[in-house]
């Protein structure tokens, strides 16, 4: 069953965002296996971040390679997951 995870981010403003898809793309995780969707929203100085797996486990095989990245940049995001009633595509 799909689920939805929203980090609750913090250190983390629209530079770094960048900077962690660049370094997460060179490590070949720019699009992790079971990841359907990836928003990042809200005020340019603390970006958060939504996103939906195929499944707890394709999310936490991806979480083990992003962690340490996110270490690095001074980042944490700590997520709330819930499974997926429905998704409607417009």
């Amino acid at each position: 069953m799909s689920i939805v995870a929203k980090f609750e981010v913090s250190g983390m403003n629209t530079t770094k965002y960048d900077q962690i898809l660049h370094r997460l793309a060179e490590a070949g995780l720019g699009a992790p296996d079971g990841r359907a969707y990836h928003i990042a929203y809200g005020d340019v100085r603390s970006l958060q971040v939504i996103d939906v797996f195929e499944s707890q486990a394709k999310l936490e095989a991806f979480g083990a390679k992003l962690m340490p990245i996110l270490q690095e940049f001074g980042v944490e995001a700590k997520p709330e997951v819930a499974e997926i009633h429905n998704i409607i595509k417009a």
